[in-house]
């Protein structure tokens, strides 16, 4: 009788052990959440389309043009982004170096330093004469492949921008144009853009910071075949760039 009774008593014990170790075990594994590491974002980056600009974008991801400068050091004017390239959209509470305002500032500078070129408030240039099968165009020494005729804006225009194509029409034609074949259109003005108003084409050299611009140009106020300079105003013109 003892020996059964010794017997029974172990197994309960040993049944008791049983219940309880997994229960143990259990109550060790669950981790607190704050032990996890939170997975890092993904900078949110956006390639350049024809006819973006740094405001187009902006306004696209709820930010200012003047963040996404900032965020982006290799642009080095806020005015100037190529297609193709990348633009990081940083986070609103981002704390970014304030490249916008070292760009104003020296660009204020050089436009303080630079003389200023006479602006004729009222001024209506010549309409621009393009090439057309069967006339004889005056090349240009230096650009055979100009085929507008030299004198006029377009000639001009198309000298100082050898990359654009011949056939864009008539100056005050060439924005549309440019666009239906891909070219990169706006109304920002940039350095190195060609500007465009009403039947007239001219190159922009400068763009300063009381809202105008610097344009060179063909078959302006300096008269037909001339080439002259003039400041206007920035928001008159359309941009090709």
């Amino acid at each position: 009788m003892k020996i059964r009774s010794s017997l029974t008593a172990i197994a309960v014990v040993f049944s008791v052990a049983l219940f309880f170790a997994p229960a143990a075990n259990a109550a060790e594994q669950p981790k607190s959440k704050t032990d996890e590491k939170p997975a890092a974002t993904a900078p949110v980056k956006v390639a350049v389309q024809a006819g973006d600009t740094l405001e187009k974008i902006a306004a696209a991801h709820g930010t200012t043009y003047v963040q996404l400068y900032n965020a982006n050091p290799e642009i080095s004017n806020p005015d100037l982004i190529d297609v193709g390239n990348e633009i990081r959209i940083p986070a609103n509470e981002e704390q970014l170096p304030d490249r916008y305002g070292e760009f104003s500032a020296q660009q204020a500078a050089a436009a303080a330093a630079a003389p200023a070129a006479a602006y004729v408030a009222e001024y209506q240039p010549v309409y621009s004469q393009t090439f057309t099968p069967g006339s004889q165009p005056v090349y240009a020494t230096d650009s055979a492949g100009n085929t507008y005729f030299k004198g006029y804006c377009t000639w001009y225009a198309k000298d100082r921008r050898p990359d654009l194509p011949n056939m864009l029409g008539n100056g005050g034609q060439w924005v549309a144009n440019a666009a239906a074949q891909g070219y990169s259109t706006g109304n920002a003005p940039r350095v190195g853009a060609i500007a465009e108003t009403s039947g007239h084409v001219a190159y922009v050299e400068a763009v300063n910071a009381d809202g105008t611009i610097t344009i060179s140009e063909m078959n302006g106020t300096a008269g037909f075949g001339a080439i002259g300079s003039r400041n206007v105003p920035a928001g008159q013109y359309n941009y090709i760039y």
